[in-house]
Formats: structure tokens, sequence, C-alpha cells
């Protein structure tokens, strides 16, 4: 699990900075990586974000996904690979970081635009590529 704790702090790091540097541009300068990808300053400000309670629900939802997923582990239920716990710490660390900024700043910082998909973040990319190893291996 320590591989889980590892992953989860770097990506919670990676996220939190590349959130911080597209803030710090303020919107402005939208621009591309070739010629699929471009970088974009959106706001997420979704209604259930400004819910007090919504919010201490998807706490209280973190904080259960994170203990059943070390619990199945220790238990040797579910991921017992160091890929899936290098899973684990990939989805929990993006989710973390989304959530902070959820309680923090009741929005939720995006910046990757594809053009044919929604606009989101380093912490979507781990959440989702995290799930599918830790489910997979």
């Amino acid at each position: 699990m320590l591989a889980a704790l590892i992953f989860a702090v770097a990506v919670l790091i990676l996220d939190r900075g590349s959130k911080r540097a597209i803030h710090a541009r303020g919107g402005r300068n939208v621009f591309t990586l070739g010629s699929v990808v471009r970088i974009r300053y959106v706001l997420n400000r979704n209604r259930i974000y400004q819910s007090r309670g919504m919010r201490a629900s998807l706490t209280a939802t973190w904080v259960l996904a994170g203990a059943s997923a070390v619990t199945l582990s220790i238990l040797g239920v579910r991921f017992q690979s160091s890929l899936a716990h290098v899973g684990l710490g990939l989805a929990l660390g993006g989710s973390a970081s989304n959530l902070f900024d959820i309680l923090r700043d009741r929005h939720v910082i995006d910046f990757i635009d594809l053009g044919w998909w929604p606009v989101f973040n380093v912490a979507d990319i781990a959440i989702v590529v995290g799930l599918v190893m830790a489910i997979l291996k």
C-alpha cells in the first residue's frame, strides 16, 4: 500500500500544480498542443458543489471508498498486485484533488479540451486510468 500512498501524493501535487499554473494565466491565452488538444481555463461550477450537504456526502463517499479499498487489499480480497496499488493511488489522489477544489472553492478547474469530449484535468485522467488499473489487475 506504500505505492498507493506515493502515487496519491504525486497525483495530488501534479494536479494542484497544473491547476495553479492554469489559474495564474487567468483564463487568458488559450493555446493548442498539436492539432487535437487545446488548453483553456474552464471553471466547472456544478450546482451540487454549492450545497453543504452534497459536499459532506462527497467527502464521506471519498473516505468510504478509500477505506474500502484499503480493507479489501489488507484482507486479500482484491487489489493484491503492485499495479493495483498504483491504480488505487492514482484514483484516490485524483479524486482527493478534485474534492479539495470542491470543498475550498466550490468549483473544479478544468483545462484539457479535446473538442469532442467535456473539458477535464489531470486529476480526472488519474481517476480513470487508476480505476482501470486497479480493477483489471
